[in-house]
Formats: structure tokens, sequence, C-alpha cells
């Protein structure tokens, strides 16, 4: 008789437990690179796992081994090149400004709030172009903070990715409704890449191999499809092969491990949860 109340209450529990799994599914982590990221690390027989990092201690975070790539939507630069060894590039974007609907276009001596991601591609914006030299830098800890800055009125403009605003900025969502890309911005094209520790060398050459694998079988294409970015598509170019490198210790590094841990920020669609 116990033992029969005993499995009553057992399925009962179970049952309870499903439903509530039921009512409030978990969330997953989604989106163009993270979507990559799993199909390179299939491609290279290597799990991959996702750590999520704030954007200003990027650095940090791979030198102390903590992650081992930055992948996620990295802009290559001339000087973050000095300091780590990149993919070769996957993807253009621009760097836009965001206002309210209600605001006129940009006049150069006007005193601006301007909210930017710490040690961002943004933020370099901001201290590069002498349209802001009268204005104020509000430093944020990501992109979408940037965005909310400029919804609540507490800065006046954002810098931040153009794939990222085409995304946020869509009709349909509550920054869309409120917020818009100025036109007389203009800012050159830049490159997503993947970041590795300075000297990674054969470590990259392995994540190029992939990537072009990924492109040439149309996973790359099918990925950016799903997320809207098709015509944001980089070819692959030439690159080191693997075979060429003498130093092969990061690659065995992650062999040994298995696995390799991507840092990431949330930014759609670039990697969110959905």
């Amino acid at each position: 008789m116990k033992l029969t109340k005993t499995l009553l209450a057992v399925a009962i529990l179970s049952s309870s437990v499903l439903a509530l799994s039921a009512c409030g599914k978990s969330k997953t982590l989604v989106g163009f690179d993270t979507d990559l990221a799993k199909k390179v690390g299939e491609e290279l027989g290597i799990s991959v796992s996702f750590q999520e990092i704030v954007w200003e201690q990027k650095e940090i975070e791979l030198s102390s081994k903590n992650i081992d790539l930055i992948w996620n939507g990295f802009t290559i630069t001339e000087e973050r090149k000095q300091a780590l060894s990149f993919s070769m590039p996957y993807m253009v974007n621009k760097q836009v400004v965001v206002s309210k609907n209600s605001q006129s276009e940009l006049i150069g001596s006007t005193a601006y709030k301007v909210a930017v991601e710490a040690g961002s591609a943004g933020s370099d914006a901001f201290d590069g172009d002498l349209l802001f030299k009268n204005s104020t830098k509000i430093e944020v800890t990501s992109q979408i903070d940037a965005l909310t800055e400029v919804l609540s009125g507490t800065s006046d403009l954002a810098i931040i990715d153009g794939v990222m605003a085409g995304y946020y900025l869509a009709d349909s969502t509550s920054y869309g409704k409120s917020l818009k890309t100025l036109s007389n911005y203009e800012n050159s094209s830049e490159y997503y890449g993947i970041g590795a520790r300075k000297g990674d060398e054969a470590f990259i050459a392995k994540i190029n191999e992939g990537l072009s694998k990924a492109y040439q079988d149309a996973s790359t294409t099918k990925i950016a499809e799903k997320y809207g970015l098709s015509s944001a598509l980089v070819a692959p170019t030439s690159y080191a092969s693997y075979d060429s490198i003498s130093d092969k210790s990061s690659w065995d590094y992650i062999v040994a491990k298995k696995s390799m841990t991507i840092g990431y920020t949330v930014f759609a669609p670039i990697a969110y949860m959905a």
C-alpha cells in the first residue's frame, strides 16, 4: 500500500515537472556566429561551448584561457592584429549612428551624448571622427545597452554595428518603432573575423579550414539566409595552410581538450537567446 502511494506521488510529481517545462521552455543561444561556430566545430571534429563575457574584458578572457576564441561580430583592425591572431574575414559590416525618430541629421558642431559599447568598433569610430569632437562618449557594457540609452533619452545617439541595427530597428520591434539610423553618417566598411591568442596560427589555420569548408558546401549561405544576412557574407580568401605551420601547439591544445570555448556578448542576429 505504501509503495503504491509512493509511486502515485512520483507520477504526480513527474507530471507537474513536465507541465512546468512545457509552460516555461528554456531559451537557447542562437544567431549567425553561434550557428557558424557550431558548423565549423563539426567540420573540425571539435565540440563547441559558449561563454558570455564582458566585451571590454575580451582580450583578458582570451589570454587567461577562459575562452579560446573571440567570435562575436569582432571587427578586424590593424591595432587588434598587433595583439591577436585573426581568421580570414567572413562578413562585412559598417558602424552606424542611431537616434530617435525625431532627431534631425547630424550636425558636427553639436554637443551630443553618444552611447557606445566599451572596447568596441563603435567606440573607436567615435574617437576617430571629428564629427564628435564636441560630444561626450557614454561607455556602456553592450551594444543593446547603447540602443536602450537612446530609447530612454539618456543619450542622444548610439554608434553600433550596422548588422545589429538592421535587426533591431525592424518596424515590428520596440526599437524600430522609435529609433532610426542617420543617413548622413558615413563610415567605411569593416570586416568581422575570429580572434585567437597571438601566435595561435595553427589553431587559426584550422578555423580558416572549417570556414572555407562551410562556405563551399553552402552551410554558411543557409545560416546567413536564416538570419537575413546573405548580402553581408564575404567569400573565403587565401590563408596559410595548417601543414605549412611548424608550431602546431595551439591546435594540439584544442585537440587535447576536445573542445573550444567561444567568448560572446548578446546581440542579435549574431548571438542571442531565443
